[in-house]
């Protein structure tokens, strides 16, 4: 007598799920390989915009350090001074 976990109705069940399983995790692997390649694009992204914005600002200094220097070379208007 064979048990009734090696029927074949059993076996074949037991060989969809799986089958199924295996669909899941295949699905699930590809979303997360989406999400990923989408978090390094805004990495990508973010690591631009920084990089832009200290450009600007190390322009703006440069531009700021001039002015400073300007004033500097002006005289002073105040009569108390």
């Amino acid at each position: 007598m064979e048990a009734e976990i090696f029927t074949s109705s059993m076996q074949y069940g037991f060989a969809g799920f799986c089958a199924i399983l295996m669909g899941v995790i295949v699905w699930l692997i590809r979303r997360l390989l989406d999400v990923l390649n989408q978090t390094n694009t805004v990495v990508m992204d973010n690591t631009h915009a920084i990089r832009e914005i200290g450009r600007q600002n190390g322009e703006e200094f440069t531009l700021l350090r001039r002015l400073y220097d300007r004033l500097l070379t002006r005289p002073c208007l105040r009569e108390d001074r």
